[in-house]
């Protein structure tokens, strides 16, 4: 496949720093897997803080303490049993039920009429320590070597044409587009993460609407710059064609075969089963899977294949963006019923007395009423894990 010298002087600007993956953690002995979020950890951890104000009561926090023990714990005993490493990835530190609660009202609103306090918090399981080396040594070594010929190959060709200053013009358009667009992710972030969170769908629209029209900028001065500059750029194109597929391949590969990522979602209103397709819609699993107690349980392909961006666990990120392998397992009580776009409702949905901050709660906000388990990896881990885990601990958690 053919890529223009335009697109592939702009994949330079990227690949002068390969290894500077957006948001994502990389200083631990564990990388290149996942690295802890050790600033989300901490701030999961300031149970002073959180509870100044009221923002979170000392039986919610004392509810967040028991179950981070109780799921380190479950994991930890199927890891010493295989000699497999086990770490903490990251954790919530809600403060309210959803961002359309001012904090004046939430702050004001007792233990007794709280709805269920949510929590999640995701681990790291090393499996396999000798892939997690030969992945750092592939990371460190081929792929570093192919980045930095890649990169080599497409300034060589951008300097054949140095000269002009109309491309340089537009060269420096797209540019400025693709700051401009870097920077709107960077300051809306959270608030697009909130949208997730809550569901919001016209916030999600809000939010890629701006980024599509940052890209249509650029897609439409690249395309002048194109009909500009015809020439053969074959070394670049080549070069770079052989580090992206190199790249996915590899990755996927050796996230396989080296790690489980785990994540717990406690008192989620709505969960997914962990991929969605073109319309955000959450995608069913194609496998049924046997777990006691379990609410529902099932395997998950993803039926697209694999990118750059796929195994990125960003810094507020408790998943992969899209692995190639995720199980669902629910624990608790659920509605049958699931929305529009796919997702599980949690029970205590039926009722607007248990989501309100007026009500006297019957069920208090720290008690467990549900609970989803995500697992991605390679098949084989998912289900050894899930046969190992002590689910007769797990079905204690919820409130019979």
């Amino acid at each position: 496949m053919k890529r223009s010298r335009v697109r592939l002087f702009v994949t330079a600007l990227m690949l002068s720093a390969p290894f500077a993956l957006k948001a994502q953690v990389t200083d631990c002995p564990q990388f290149p897997a996942p690295c802890p979020h050790s600033a989300q950890i901490t701030e999961a951890m300031n149970a002073a803080g959180r509870m100044a104000d009221n923002k979170v009561t000392e039986q919610e926090i004392n509810m967040e303490a028991s179950l981070r023990n109780t799921f380190t714990d479950l994991l930890q005993n199927i890891g010493r049993k295989h000699h497999w490493q086990v770490y903490e990835l990251t954790e919530s530190s809600y403060d309210r039920p959803d961002s359309f609660i001012g904090f004046t009202r939430w702050e004001a609103t007792p233990y007794e009429k709280r709805p269920p306090h949510a929590y999640e918090i995701s681990f790291m399981i090393i499996v396999n320590k000798d892939s997690l080396q030969a992945w750092r040594d592939w990371y460190t070594g081929d792929l570093q070597q192919q980045a930095n010929q890649a990169v080599s190959d497409i300034k060589n060709d951008q300097q054949k044409t140095g000269d002009d200053k109309v491309l340089q013009s537009l060269t420096d358009s797209v540019q400025y587009y693709a700051q401009l667009s870097a920077k709107y992710m960077q300051d809306h972030y959270t608030e697009f993460a909130a949208a997730i969170q809550n569901n919001d769908q016209k916030a999600q629209k809000r939010y890629n609407d701006q980024i599509t029209m940052y890209q249509k900028k650029q897609d439409a001065i690249m395309k002048k710059m194109q009909d500009r500059s015809n020439a053969d750029y074959s070394a670049s194109a080549n070069s770079y064609d052989r580090l992206q597929k190199d790249q996915i391949s590899k990755t996927e590969q050796f996230v396989n075969a080296s790690v489980l990522l785990v994540h717990f979602a406690v008192n989620q209103s709505l969960v997914g089963f962990g991929l969605s397709d073109g319309g955000q819609r959450s995608i069913s699993p194609q496998h049924v899977l046997k777990v006691a107690g379990a609410y529902y349980a099932g395997l998950l392909k993803n039926p697209s294949v694999s990118d750059r961006q796929s195994y990125l666990v960003n810094e507020y990120d408790y998943l992969y963006d899209h692995p190639s392998y995720v199980a669902t397992v629910l624990y608790g009580k659920w509605l049958s019923q699931r929305t529009s776009f796919n997702l599980v409702q949690a029970a205590y949905r039926a009722n607007s007395a248990n989501t309100n901050l007026t009500t006297i709660k019957p069920v208090k906000c720290d008690k467990v009423q549900n609970f989803a388990i995500h697992l991605e990896g390679r098949p084989d881990y998912i289900r050894q894990v899930l046969n190992e885990l002590d689910t007769g601990a797990l079905e204690k958690l919820s409130v019979q």
